[in-house]
C-alpha cells in the first residue's frame, strides 16, 4: 500500500503576512521547475492546503480567496500558523478551537513569527519553550505569562510545537523541518532554490534594535553625561561624582528607575553606539572598541557576543554593503 503523504494546513487569517505565507507554501508545496535541474522530484513530498474561515484580506491588502474550510485543519500532520498584523487580536474561536483538538491529537504545530500568538490564544503553548518576533516580545510574555518565550532564538524545537522569530526566520524553520524529514540533503536543495542559507549562525538578537534611551526622571541629566561620555572610563566612583551622589545611592535609584546596575546600562549603551559605528563608518574593530570605551577589542567581542550574539566581525559582514 502507498503511505499516505504527510499533509500540511496553513491557516489563514486576516491581515496574515503575505511573506510568512508564501515562505511556508513554497518550503512545503509544488516546486518550482527550476527545482528538476537540481534534484528528479516529480511531486513535493506534502500536500498543501490553506485553511480559513473565509476569504483572508492579507497584510497587503490583497484577498485570498481560493481557501479550504478550517476543519480541514483536522486532517493535516502539520499545521502552519503565519504571521498577523495584530496577532494580540481575539482570534475566530472555530481557528482556536480546531488548533486546540489538532494539538491534542498530536498533529505537529509550527508558528511564524506573530503566529506563536494564535497558538497562544489556542491555549497550546503553556510551558513550552518558543520564540517570536523580537519586538513583540513584552507584548507576547504579558498575554502568555506560563510560556518560555525565547526572543533571542532564531527559531526554537521543543517538539511537537515549532516556532520562528522574525518572517525570514520562518525560512530556517521550515529548512530545518525539512532538514528532520528528509535529511540535510534534501534540505540543501531547497534552499539552493531560495538562494538561501540551510543554517544562519546566530540568533534574532543582532537584528534587535536598542530601544533609544528616554530618560525622564531624576537621573536624566547624569545619562545624557554618560551618553556623551561613553568613550571614556566610567567607574561608577566617576559617574556618582557627575550626579552629586555617593556610589551607593546612584546604584540604588539607578537600578530603581532602570531596572539595572549602572555598569549594565553602560556595557548596552557602548554595544549599541558600536554597531552604529560597524554598520555605517569605516573605523576598524580596534578603533570601533577604543571610540566606545571598551578599551579593548577582545573587551567588546566579549559584550558584543552576550549582548548580539555574534561577533563584532560577523555582524559588520552582515549589516554593511562591501564598498565599490
Amino acid at each position: 500500500m502507498t503511505k499516505p503523504r504527510h499533509r500540511v494546513a496553513i491557516v489563514a487569517l486576516p491581515g496574515t503576512f503575505v511573506l510568512d505565507l508564501a515562505v511556508a507554501a513554497q518550503a512545503f508545496g509544488r516546486r518550482p521547475s527550476v527545482f528538476t535541474k537540481i534534484r528528479d522530484e516529480a511531486r513535493a513530498p506534502y500536500d498543501v492546503v490553506v485553511c480559513s474561515p473565509a476569504e483572508v484580506e492579507t497584510s497587503l491588502g490583497f484577498t485570498i480567496g481560493d481557501v479550504a474550510p478550517v476543519s480541514e485543519i483536522l486532517t493535516a500532520d502539520t499545521v502552519v500558523v503565519p504571521g498577523l498584523e495584530a496577532p494580540w487580536a481575539p482570534q475566530h474561536p472555530d481557528v482556536l478551537a480546531a488548533i486546540k483538538q489538532a494539538a491534542a491529537d498530536g498533529k505537529r504545530m509550527v508558528s511564524l513569527c506573530a503566529g506563536a500568538f494564535v497558538l497562544g490564544q489556542a491555549g497550546v503553548l503553556d510551558g513550552r519553550r518558543v520564540t517570536t518576533h523580537w519586538a513583540l516580545a513584552d507584548e507576547f510574555r504579558e498575554a502568555f505569562p506560563a510560556v518560555l518565550l525565547d526572543e533571542h532564538a532564531m527559531y526554537v524545537d521543543d517538539g511537537q510545537v515549532l516556532s520562528a522569530g522574525g518572517m525570514l526566520a520562518s525560512t530556517d524553520l521550515c529548512l530545518h523541518i525539512l532538514r528532520s524529514d528528509h535529511g540535510q540533503s534534501y534540505a540543501n536543495d531547497v534552499s539552493r532554490v531560495l538562494i538561501s542559507p540551510p543554517h544562519r549562525v546566530g540568533g534574532q538578537a543582532q537584528y534587535a534594535r536598542e530601544p533609544q534611551v528616554r530618560a525622564t526622571g531624576p537621573l536624566e541629566p547624569v545619562m545624557a553625561w554618560v551618553l556623551d561620555n561613553l568613550p571614556e572610563p566610567l567607574s561608577l566612583e566617576r559617574v556618582a561624582r557627575q550626579a552629586h551622589l555617593s556610589p551607593r545611592t546612584l546604584e540604588r535609584r539607578f537600578r530603581a528607575e532602570t531596572g539595572e546596575s549602572l555598569q549594565s546600562w553602560i556595557a548596552r549603551q557602548r554595544v549599541a553606539r558600536a554597531r552604529a559605528l560597524l554598520e555605517d563608518s569605516a573605523l576598524t574593530v580596534t578603533e570601533v572598541a577604543h571610540a566606545t570605551g571598551f578599551g579593548s577589542s577582545e573587551s567588546m567581542r566579549r559584550h558584543f557576543r552576550a549582548q548580539v550574539g555574534t561577533s563584532p566581525q560577523a555582524y559588520r559582514a552582515a549589516f554593511r554593503a562591501p564598498v565599490a
